[in-house]
């Protein structure tokens, strides 16, 4: 289409030129005529058919029909209503059918330009389409088979080699090396993964060998619900888009009938009530009603504020947040309070040793009877192993600790009450974190505490919401300590503790009192209060399905600052769109009305056709190039808010 365009552009030239000269030579009418005709028909015929194709399915009033007639009258007036034998060797003669050739010209270079911003805002939805796999390697009996990724079943082992991409979730089993995450969570730094690790579809192996183990169908892998998401973006319209669309069906016959008034009513008061010659009232004021329909195409406001979303919708994607439709862009550019989640949100949702208050030696020991367990508090203690200790036995006491041999040492760990229970005396610890006390040969020898951690830019990302304005609450169904304790931690404003799924959207619905709010979860628990929520978050990467399909938003890095860039990059687009409406509309009305008062006050005979075109596609080209500002999309830094 873009080849079209310019082809219709340069084949116009090559006739509107021979044309401007012969006019200046004082040439015969028909030479002309002609070479205006066929500049105009190469410039034209593309619009005519669409304006002709969109009359028969009942669109007349487009911008094809308005710049098809404006260009086609400019002729008529010249060959109508001039003496044009006369007019074209007077100075400046025949401009009305030079006009309506620029007219054209002026509209396909416009529209030439607006595609190439289009493909443009387009690229970084071609790249994410470009994530999905085509095939996948699986391994079936012990040989490689190349296969349909949506035949391969959950549990069955890839191969992956490098500089390919992973076709579907799952866990590496064999193979360690880096892997590029940019395209699915935006971090322009590679992930080392090593046996253990999780991989996500869509990304590439930098190196090495993999051998995956699927952990979901090819369907609900994060590359497919990516894409599905992206695709169903363009499906939900902001407030602007569906303003603009319902503006555009009756602003334009209304311009059409105020042009209509504006040829026909001058004209008659000056022939009826001046007694001027019918001729050059006829022409003046059809020529001024010509540059009206021309300058008022509402074309820069219905192809930029569309563009504006979409292009931000692609900026947006760049950096791993996922816009799930325009609709969402409003509501988080204006919230007021952002509500969070504790497990899986601001948490990682895995344990680590915090505090140590006990010797290495006891330490690692701990750490070696641990390691014959599998719960979550066991793998986070089993990794203080730094002294090689060996465990012959362990006995797993559920809920209270654990009794093992370590180093031909007896040892005995776990709550206070158990180690009353064993025979140990121990004070309880003051702290809201889970207290693992140690004793060795019936010694005690200390406690360490294990919590959920903390993720690195939680804080980061509370610090930017107080800089700018933004309450922040933490709504979770974990115990008041330790909720208390991670807001302490990160900073938070409020917080609700030992809340039901029901409890948190109640909350939700009162912070929304005092103005918009979003609400960051994971858990298929967060999934009803991320629906009721002015604007939901899902924590993409280890989010739960349930949670990513009733967000507005998915953050496929997990982190909570791009939680904070998103809303500032949907604050932009917003103002974009809000810029180009109202810049669009005031210089359009501006130089409507310079093109009715100018001639009515003589200032100028008629209105130039060729400064209506420009008007238009000025404004229309000014206003696309402000929506492709919606293609960047800052990540978030911390010496921002510092």
């Amino acid at each position: 289409m873009k080849d079209k365009r310019l082809i219709s552009v340069i084949v116009g030239l090559v006739f509107f030129i021979p044309a401007l000269l012969t006019d200046k030579i004082n040439g015969t009418f028909a030479a002309y005529l002609t070479l205006y005709a066929l500049a105009w028909a190469a410039a034209a015929w593309s619009v005519a058919y669409k304006a002709a194709r969109n009359i028969s399915r009942g669109i007349i009033f487009d911008e094809n029909f308005l710049m098809l007639i404006a260009s086609v009258g400019a002729f008529v007036i010249n060959i109508v209503f001039s003496d044009y034998e006369t007019e074209l060797n007077a100075p400046g003669g025949g401009e009305a059918m030079m006009d309506g050739v620029l007219v054209m010209l002026l509209y396909q270079v416009g529209e030439y330009f607006q595609a190439l911003a289009v493909r443009r805002s387009r690229k970084s939805i071609k790249k994410l389409l470009s994530m999905r796999p085509d095939s996948a390697v699986v391994l079936r009996d012990g040989i490689e088979t190349e296969v349909d990724p949506e035949e391969v079943k959950i549990g069955e082992l890839t191969v992956v080699r490098a500089g390919e991409r992973i076709a579907i979730d799952g866990v590496v089993t064999e193979g360690s090396g880096y892997v590029e995450t940019s395209a699915v969570t935006g971090e322009s730094v590679p992930a080392f993964v090593k046996p253990g690790s999780e991989v996500k579809s869509g990304c590439i192996a930098v190196d090495g060998l993999l051998t995956v183990r699927t952990t979901k169908d090819f369907g609900e892998s994060t590359v497919s619900k990516m894409l599905r998401l992206v695709e169903e973006a363009s499906d939900k319209k902001a407030k602007q888009e569906t303003f603009i669309s319902a503006f555009a069906k009756v602003y334009t016959p209304i311009v059409c009938a105020l042009a209509l008034a504006v040829a026909v009513i001058p004209s008659l008061v000056g022939i009826l009530a001046m007694d001027l010659p019918a001729s050059q009232m006829w022409s003046q004021w059809i020529y001024t009603a010509l540059s009206l329909l021309v300058v008022s195409c509402p074309c820069a406001l219905v192809i930029s504020v569309p563009l504006t979303f979409f292009s931000g919708i692609g900026g947006a994607s760049r950096i791993g947040v996922l816009m799930k439709g325009s609709d969402c862009f409003a509501p988080f550019a204006a919230t007021k309070t952002i509500a969070f989640d504790k497990t899986g949100t601001i948490t990682k949702g895995s344990f680590a040793v915090r505090d140590r208050r006990t010797d290495e030696r006891s330490l690692s020991a701990l750490a070696a009877a641990e390691s014959k367990f599998n719960h979550p508090i066991a793998l986070a203690l089993s990794a203080e192993n730094t002294s090689d200790c060996v465990c012959t036995s362990a006995e797993d006491v559920s809920g209270k600790g654990i009794r093992a041999v370590v180093d031909g040492h007896s040892l005995t760990a776990g709550t206070h009450a158990f180690m009353l229970e064993s025979g140990v005396d121990c004070k309880d610890a003051d702290t809201p974190y889970t207290v693992v006390h140690i004793a060795i040969d019936g010694e005690y020898r200390g406690y360490v505490t294990v919590a959920d951690e903390i993720k690195e830019n939680s804080k980061d990302a509370v610090d930017a919401c107080r800089k700018e304005g933004i309450k922040t609450v933490m709504l979770t169904g974990d115990r008041p300590e330790v909720a208390l304790a991670v807001a302490r931690e990160v900073g938070l404003d409020e917080v609700r503790a030992g809340m039901l799924p029901q409890d948190k959207v109640a909350a939700v619905r009162e912070l929304e009192l005092g103005g918009k709010t979003a609400f960051c979860g994971d858990g298929i628990n967060d999934a009803p209060v991320l629906a009721a929520a002015d604007v939901g978050c899902a924590m993409g990467g280890l989010g739960s399905d349930a949670a990513i399909e009733a967000a507005d938003v998915v953050i496929m890095n997990d982190d909570l600052t791009s939680v904070v860039a998103g809303r500032r990059h949907a604050k932009k687009v917003i103002r974009i769109a809000t810029e180009n409406i109202v810049g669009s509309l005031a210089i359009k009305i501006a130089i409507m009305i310079l093109s009715v008062l100018l001639p009515a006050l003589s200032v100028l005979t008629e209105f130039p056709l060729w400064i209506a075109i420009m008007g238009d596609v000025g404004v229309c080209l000014v206003a696309v190039a402000n929506s492709m500002r919606a293609l960047r999309c800052k990540k978030f830094t911390a010496k921002k808010v510092r």
